[in-house]
């Protein structure tokens, strides 16, 4: 009987049954603009912009983009300040002005590594304003920049402490709205637009307890957070409700499965209705409406890198990785660092002898931009072909192919220490103390032990990627 069980449910995820309809791709915003960057690269833009000791300073952040919806995310890659040689201190009024070969020399850049020129500078004050120089200067610059670089934004960037101000130009025209700049440390540090801030969201009393402990601000930070759980069976059905309990703001659930009679011994919130019937993405959506009406789910029943997929976790400030597979645990790890989003994977391997446990070995894994990537040290060559000779091309559709031993509290113990990384990225609730790092777990004994990452693989075809974003764009071959 297990094969037409299995044609079942392989026909009802293809016909997207009523209780998972295909989601619209989660817009940030109409015509909107974000930016993102690692905190190291950051904190050197910060350092230039902010010594007034020779008067204004400037530079160009040279960035890719990322089209998600009708909203632009850019891609911090490379910082060019603007040289001492090519300043001519206000020879223009008392904003800085400098030459048009820097400005040349900036663009060619741009256009050698597919990207595209965001001024920065700083007025050193906090809540900054552009001052009508800043207003009258940019016209020119960014009239003609927009129209080499006509298939991304280009502007500039006004940072103050803590919040920020932009203007963003696509094509000629001057109606991008800047949304924030999300600084991606140890901690997700958002800096949100001093000229169009997010509305208040009301503080939710069920989560006065958890406010107590961790920040007054802690609520707020996680009402706006998007996070994205790839798989829901095992781990991801115990970190999905756990997120909800935060009070994460959005969540995004991404399995294209069917739930059947052996998720019921590990997917939290299914029940003996749901098998052959709900779709997983289902499930997920039920226990947090359930949880809290006022989180917005946004289901995608697709595998990744379906596009549908790939549109929805685009718009991630989290990306949770509950998968069995190496393989995809790469591709997702690439993905992750092509889009400057922080990554939390865990994943468990229980091997018995006999009638007996002989191991149970769990992990977490938390990589972030800037640091190295689980295709550095983990997702390695060898694991990726050792995993392909033993599960080629067909395996999974094979309905007698035996599947992952688990254990459904083993698997909760890794979703609840994934959950308090989501926790601190969002909130910063450690002070830095967990950020990029790896727990190791041992299932029969219980003992859970952090490590530090090892180093930067050189040469890693992940990491080589990072903040690439979309695949090129193409380039106008006329000038302004």
């Amino acid at each position: 009987m297990r094969r037409p069980r299995h044609l079942l449910r392989v026909l009802a995820a293809r016909l997207r049954r009523v209780d998972a309809p295909r989601s619209p791709v989660p817009d940030p915003g109409p015509e909107t603009v974000d930016v993102r960057i690692a905190a190291g690269l950051f904190e050197q833009v910060r350092t230039h912009v902010e010594d007034f000791s020779r008067g204004e300073e400037a530079g160009f952040l040279i960035c890719s983009s990322s089209q998600v919806g009708s909203g632009y995310i850019l891609l911090a890659r490379q910082w060019h300040p603007i040289p001492e040689a090519a300043i001519a201190r206000y020879a223009g009024g008392p904003v800085l002005s400098w030459s048009a070969d820097f400005n040349s020399h900036v663009l060619q850049r741009a256009v050698e590594i597919d990207g595209t020129p965001v001024l920065v500078h700083s007025h050193g004050s906090p809540s900054p304003r552009f001052s009508a120089d800043d207003r009258s200067k940019e016209r020119p610059l960014f009239g003609a920049f927009s129209r080499i670089v006509d298939a991304m934004p280009t502007g500039t960037l006004l940072v103050g402490a803590g919040d920020a101000v932009g203007s963003f130009w696509l094509a000629g025209g001057n109606d991008l709205r800047f949304r924030r700049l999300v600084i991606l440390g140890d901690s997700i540090d958002t800096w949100y637009s001093a000229e169009h801030p997010p509305p208040l969201v009301p503080p939710r009393r069920r989560l006065d307890r958890q406010v107590i402990a961790i920040g007054p601000d802690s609520d707020l930070k996680l009402a706006r957070a998007r996070v994205a759980v790839l798989g829901l069976s095992g781990g991801g059905s115990h970190v999905f409700p756990q997120l909800a309990h935060q009070g994460v703001g959005t969540l995004i659930p991404i399995d294209d499965e069917i739930v059947d009679a052996t998720n019921l011994g590990r997917l939290m919130g299914a029940t003996e209705s749901d098998v052959d019937h709900t779709a997983k993405v289902a499930v997920a959506e039920r226990v947090v409406t359930a949880i809290d009406s006022s989180i917005a789910v946004i289901p995608v029943p697709a595998r990744f890198p379906s596009s549908e997929a790939i549109a929805a976790l685009k718009s991630a400030d989290v990306v949770v990785a509950c998968v069995d597979r190496f393989a995809a645990r790469e591709a997702i790890n690439a993905f992750c660092r092509r889009y400057l989003i922080p990554l939390v994977d865990i994943g468990m391997s229980i091997r018995s002898s006999g009638e007996r446990l002989a191991s149970a070995d769990g992990q977490i894994i938390v990589s972030l931009p800037g640091h190295p990537c689980m295709r550095c040290f983990f997702t390695t060559d060898a694991v990726l072909a050792r995993e392909r000779a033993e599960r080629p091309p067909g395996y999974d559709e094979n309905p007698d192919a035996p599947g992952e031993p688990q254990v459904v509290s083993m698997n909760g113990v890794l979703a609840s220490e994934a959950c308090n990384s989501v926790l601190d990225l969002i909130t910063g609730y450690s002070g830095g103390r967990r950020g990029a790092r790896q727990w190791q777990y041992d299932g029969r004994t219980g003992h859970l032990e952090p490590f530090d990452l090892p180093s930067a693989r050189p040469g890693c075809p992940a990491c080589a990627e990072e903040g690439h974003g979309d695949p090129s764009h193409p380039v106008s071959a006329t000038g302004p």
